[in-house]
């Protein structure tokens, strides 16, 4: 009987242990994978170089908050090619970017107007 008593006091002791190590969020409710920084401020630059080819396009730009970084000049990879096929120096231009780690690549960009 002592020992039945033991067992049973063992296996409700051991259950919250159980249950963390099956599933250490339970109860946290449902998240979404974290997304990539950005994307949701339009900012404004100047073209300097296109490289479509490559992907890629250098910008001088204002200060991106979303990032905490200063104005600079700086090249970008863009998602799309098409979007700065037809860009040239001195363009000026609106833009959207996003971070992953210490990558910058420009999801939207467009002739500013």
């Amino acid at each position: 009987m002592k020992s039945a008593a033991l067992l049973m006091a063992a296996a409700l002791l051991a259950l919250p242990v159980a249950a963390q190590t099956t599933n250490p969020h339970a109860g946290h409710g449902t998240h979404a994978a974290p997304a990539a920084k950005g994307g949701h401020v339009l900012y404004e630059g100047e073209v300097k170089r296109v490289n479509a080819e490559a992907k890629r396009i250098t910008l001088a730009h204002g200060p991106l908050k979303e990032f905490d970084m200063p104005a600079m000049t700086m090249a970008f990879t863009v998602k799309d090619a098409k979007q700065i096929a037809a860009l040239k120096e001195g363009d000026k231009v609106r833009f959207t970017a996003e971070s992953s780690g210490d990558t910058y690549v420009i999801t939207r960009i467009e002739p500013a107007k």
